[in-house]
């Protein structure tokens, strides 16, 4: 069963999935280094991880991507129940990289907070980071309304990533502007809140992973739409005790 919109063929799906989400990982990649770039300029702990928190969602993208592809090949000799399992893989990869991304930048805030270093903006550092908050918007609205079009959950909770990036690249801005107009520092804590952010999302990654590994009990709705289907059957009494 597809989970496409009507009338929409798979193959045709699958290929709006794939360009949307080339499109993330090119506006990732562009926003990353242009960020990485302002911040190693400005001496700005909390603009290189936005850029690196940019950088994790491009490489999320890509291994999801590749792992989709991969996870689509028919069975083999070898592998008689085919190949859907890769996911799981690939999901633990993408996790276990933004985990250690979030803690390894998490110390280097925490130094950051014991020996300070004051920024050093520029307007158009500002600039950037400005335009980076727009760029994200725009990419929120074009991700969640392809996913809706698709009915795609990955694409719409891509988007959902997108808008709360682009809240945290508000607030570096707003702490850029902050040290500019009053010379108050808040750079390491604000880098030390991204990286708490940047974990939490690699341990919720990759405790979704592991539920569906484990294997998780079903929502409401979707049994009670099983047994619906099921008892339509007019030789089938009752549907009990449901396990997927």
């Amino acid at each position: 069963m597809s989970d496409a919109g009507p009338g929409m063929p798979d193959a045709e799906r699958d290929r709006i999935i794939f360009r949307t989400g080339l499109t993330g990982i090119l506006a990732n990649l562009l926003l990353s280094a242009f960020k990485a770039a302002v911040g190693l300029l400005s001496h700005s702990i909390a603009v290189v991880l936005d850029a690196v928190n940019n950088l994790s969602d491009a490489l999320s993208s890509v291994i999801t991507i590749v792992g989709t592809k991969l996870a689509g090949r028919r069975p083999d000799r070898e592998h008689p129940l085919g190949h859907g399992r890769i996911e799981y893989l690939s999901a633990m990869i993408v996790s276990g990289l933004v985990l250690y991304a979030g803690i390894t930048f998490l110390v280097e805030s925490v130094k950051k907070i014991i020996r300070p270093e004051k920024p050093d903006y520029s307007v158009l550092s500002l600039a950037i980071i400005a335009a980076a908050v727009l760029v994200k918007i725009v990419l929120d609205r074009y991700v969640t309304a392809q996913g809706k079009r698709v009915n795609s959950a990955s694409l719409s909770a891509a988007g959902a990533d997108a808008l709360f990036d682009a809240v945290l690249s508000a607030s570096v801005l707003a702490t850029a502007v902050v040290f500019m107009l009053t010379g108050v520092s808040m750079e390491a804590y604000v880098g030390a809140l991204i990286s708490v952010f940047i974990i939490r999302s690699g341990l919720r990654m990759m405790a979704g992973t592991l539920n569906e590994i484990l294997g998780k009990r079903a929502d409401k709705e979707t049994t009670a739409r099983i047994m619906e289907i099921l008892t339509e059957d007019e030789t089938v009494r009752g549907a009990y005790d449901l396990i997927l």
